[in-house]
């Protein structure tokens, strides 16, 4: 049977108020006392009931994310980071890989206080008859949404690369990326990449990944080098794509200029010196998640508007002092 504040406040010889204090790290009680409670608490396996305590204050401090991808790197590190964020708000996440309005159903079902949406893929909204009842927040590409969306600005991102690139002194540029897609975001770079190539008169060649995975990426480049050479200036549409590329290059004999999409840490340790272009991801974290928490703890509905973030170009060399 499970203990309850009842039990420990018997063993205890205190009251059932004074233990729920104490618990809670309440002022009011005594350290001496908060002490002798925690210990007994502890002996006896007691687990707190956060069911309960939700229905009496309407809150479950807890955020679902709703995560398209479990299989690529730059997904799974801002994943990570949105964690250490809402860990520090004070709020415990969980995590659904499961359709997006499902799982947003699901969410709001258990009594979460907001949702978090990956919208990567297709474009995923979510109905009314969930965002009338539960704070949520979109990462991805900038549209009109019932609720507030984070843009980090894949278009700008890509025109910074292209600029980086002649700036460098290229007038070929190959683009490896996830050519044949529904993803609005691949479709996104792409275009962009395109369009402002023609503007910028540099000449363009698109190369299929096949995928946004680093295998994928690499079976996709073996076809393609049977046949062909890489250009010296080198775009990759995200960082497994780049691991997949890096696979086909000297590193002793390096001279091409590779701009990367995706700034996260994890470029720092590769032997290849690299840009990279994008939102950092811990800035994006931040993002959603100071917006979502500003928004459940003050009660506000969601409300249609976009948060721009501004891309950054990195520059990643092991070792570099």
């Amino acid at each position: 049977m499970a203990v309850t504040l009842k039990d420990i406040a018997a063993e205890c010889g205190v009251s059932y108020s004074t233990v729920s204090k104490a618990l809670k790290d309440s002022p009011l009680v005594t350290e001496a006392t908060k002490r002798k409670i925690k210990d007994k608490a502890e002996e006896m396996n007691y687990i707190p009931n956060n069911s309960a305590r939700s229905l009496v204050s309407n809150r479950s401090n807890t955020i679902g994310l709703i995560w398209p991808s479990v299989d690529r790197v730059a997904v799974t590190t801002l994943a990570t980071h949105v964690n250490e964020a809402l860990k520090n708000a004070g709020y415990f996440m969980a995590v659904s890989i499961d359709n997006p309005i499902t799982a947003a159903s699901k969410f709001l079902e258990l009594r979460f206080d907001g949702v978090i949406v990956f919208d990567e893929g297709e474009e995923t909204t979510l109905p009314e008859k969930i965002t009338n009842h539960i704070p949520v927040i979109a990462y991805g590409v900038a549209r009109n949404l019932a609720y507030p969306m984070i843009n980090v600005n894949h278009a700008v991102a890509m025109k910074q690369a292209v600029d980086l690139l002649i700036e460098k002194g290229h007038q070929k540029i190959d683009y490896i990326g996830d050519l044949h897609t529904k993803d609005i975001r691949q479709i996104v770079k792409k275009e962009t990449i395109e369009n402002y190539c023609k503007e910028r008169e540099v000449s363009l060649r698109l190369i299929d990944s096949g995928g946004l995975t680093e295998l994928a990426t690499k079976q996709a480049l073996m076809e393609f080098l049977k046949r062909n050479t890489l250009e010296d200036g080198i775009i990759c549409g995200s960082y497994d794509i780049t691991m997949g590329f890096l696979h086909f290059i000297d590193k002793r004999k390096q001279d091409k200029t590779i701009v990367a999409y995706d700034n996260i840490k994890q470029f720092k340790s590769i032997e290849t010196p690299v840009y990279t272009v994008g939102v950092p991801t811990e800035k994006i974290a931040k993002s959603l998640v100071d917006t979502l928490v500003q928004n459940i703890e003050g009660g506000h509905k969601n409300t249609s508007r976009v948060i721009d973030l501004n891309p950054e170009i990195r520059y990643h060399e092991k070792n570099k002092r």
